[in-house]
């Protein structure tokens, strides 16, 4: 499916770590979920630096680059995110730089793997100009797409809660990093029973925090809103499970599973 247009906008709300170096991919390779050998120049991948218990410290967007790569990651993550992966480097020649020069755009650039739906992105050095962030951010609710600091915390969700591993986030063969323990030990098991889904209501406002239950069994709770769309953290086998719709309040609701799923 071809990439929709949208036009040019700066993100305010994104940050990008530089790192270069000739050790830079393997140093990443046995940290984050990304498998590096997939992060070919000028394409963007998505992946996540995880606990060892597999939650998500922060997850971001990867820009790859011959001689490295640049992570595209919420501000608000930016420095404490430079600073755990400073600690694991060890001895492998990268350097790990916040570059406050640079600037995070949409609207030019790679796909977003996240969805065919969402802008082009880049990264780019210069004036900055529209604010595209809360734009950006209504567009991914729309899709289904959640994102770290909006739908969720540090540590708070396993990365295929949010559907990390549908985006191709995580490398399940290529070998062990932080946390890969835990999410192997799910996969392997079918223990993976949390997603993250679009709703949409007919009549009702929508509220962060609402649940949506199914024969007065809980399904999840709404994490953002836009509209009448929002996303929600639900558990897929109870809604497998479910004899009566989804509602909130008695309202009902239309649960969209992401694509990966509904095929």
């Amino acid at each position: 499916m071809a990439v929709m247009s949208h036009s040019p906008a700066h993100l305010s709300d994104r940050r990008a770590i530089v790192i270069r170096g000739p050790d830079s991919r393997d140093f990443l390779q046995r940290v984050i979920t990304t498998d590096m050998k997939i992060c070919e120049p000028g394409t963007i991948q998505t992946g996540a630096l995880l606990t060892p218990q597999g939650k998500v410290l922060c997850d971001f967007l990867i820009h790859g680059e011959a001689d490295g790569v640049i992570l595209d990651v919420p501000a608000s993550a930016a420095e404490s995110l430079v600073k755990r992966l400073s600690l694991y480097r060890l001895r492998a020649k990268a350097d790990i730089l916040l570059d406050g020069n640079a600037l995070v755009v949409t609207g030019t650039g790679a796909p977003d793997p996240r969805s065919s739906a969402l802008p082009l992105r880049a990264i780019a050095s210069g004036t900055p100009g529209q604010d595209g962030a809360q734009g950006q951010s209504d567009i991914e609710i729309t899709h289904g797409v959640p994102a770290f600091g909006r739908d969720y915390g540090e540590a708070e969700v396993f990365p295929t809660d949010v559907n990390l591993d549908l985006y191709g986030g995580i490398g399940w063969k290529k070998g062990c990093f932080i946390g890969q323990e835990v999410l192997s030990r799910m996969k392997r098991r079918g223990t993976i029973r949390k997603r993250t889904v679009k709703l949409a209501s007919a009549d009702r406002d929508m509220a962060v925090g609402d649940t949506i239950v199914a024969g007065g069994t809980p399904l999840g709770t709404i994490t953002s809103t836009t509209g009448k769309t929002a996303l929600a953290t639900i558990r897929l086998d109870r809604l497998e499970a479910a004899t009566e719709p989804p509602a909130i309040d008695s309202d009902p609701v239309i649960i969209t599973l992401p694509p990966q799923l509904a095929d």
